[in-house]
């Protein structure tokens, strides 16, 4: 595959560079800011294009690695140019490949191929995505060239259907961009305590971390600590009592979960009082 990147954000960088770093042969990059194709082309060392028909020419893979709302503004520029047998792919995690319509009509093959992973440095990001798993979704026949060339590099792959994406990306929300809002609330109330800010930090930083490693190397229900496992409803108790407002509810709705996670670990545990304490 000769590929192709039009946009040269965060997303664009990590995936450009990771796959050169694997021997991958990538072509270069457009976008509407020459400058940001430059940087990215530089940072990869491959070429830049000044015109969109060009970087069409020169591969018969592009990647669309710009923000969801845009891919159909790039997508109606890009089937203005011949892509006949050209695979186009994005790599958003809600939407499917449908959202390159009429790409048969063209000629073309549509794809989501999406990494599994919060990218958060455009210049760092590669460093960690040998450890990352991607999906793949579409019905065209370069799916399995798709396939073998994620996994030649080294990376898991599993195919999604277009009707699972809605789902799948709300679970990768769950696991990335919503623990950001859980740490922000628990940062927000270990400030709270008296404690200066660098010791609150790195305490809570520990914790977080520690847990972190204990459900991954554990799993979930095996890693469940703390006084709703035990059943402790006074503490329960306290904790309601010293929260309020918004951190209430969220200590309420997540404590609920947990509550579940507790008896599927100890099933002929009696948390009656628990649920009593969440209910009231």
């Amino acid at each position: 595959m000769k590929i192709g990147f039009i946009g040269a954000g965060k997303v664009g960088f990590t995936l450009g560079k990771y796959l050169t770093l694997r021997g991958i042969e990538v072509v270069g990059y457009y976008s509407r800011q020459i400058d940001d194709a430059k940087d990215a082309a530089m940072f990869t060392d491959t070429q830049y294009f000044c015109e969109l028909p060009a970087l069409l020419l020169n591969c018969d893979t592009i990647f669309v690695t710009v923000p969801d709302a845009a891919i159909t503004d790039v997508w109606n520029k890009i089937k203005q140019y011949p892509v006949n047998n050209k695979n186009i792919c994005h790599c958003s995690g809600g939407l499917a490949s449908d959202i390159f319509t009429d790409i048969q009509r063209h000629g073309g093959y549509g794809y989501s191929v999406h990494p599994i992973y919060a990218i958060h440095d455009k210049y760092n990001s590669f460093k960690s995505f040998s450890e990352v798993y991607f999906t793949v979704e579409g019905h065209g026949p370069e799916i399995n060239p798709l396939i073998t060339l994620i996994e030649s590099i080294g990376n898991p792959v599993s195919v999604i259907s277009a009707q699972d994406k809605a789902l799948y990306h709300a679970a990768s929300a769950m696991m990335s961009n919503l623990v950001v809002a859980l740490a922000a609330v628990g940062s927000d109330l270990f400030s709270k305590c008296g404690f200066d800010r660098d010791f609150s930090q790195k305490a809570w930083n520990a914790l977080f971390i520690g847990n972190a490693e204990n459900i991954c190397a554990s799993g979930v229900t095996n890693a469940l600590t703390g006084p709703l496992e035990r059943g402790d409803a006074e503490t329960i108790r306290k904790h309601i009592n010293a929260l309020s407002g918004t951190e209430r509810q969220i200590y309420m709705m997540l404590s609920q979960v947990l509550l579940n996670v507790a008896k599927q670990k100890h099933p002929d545990r009696d948390y009656s009082f628990i649920e009593a304490e969440l209910t009231s």
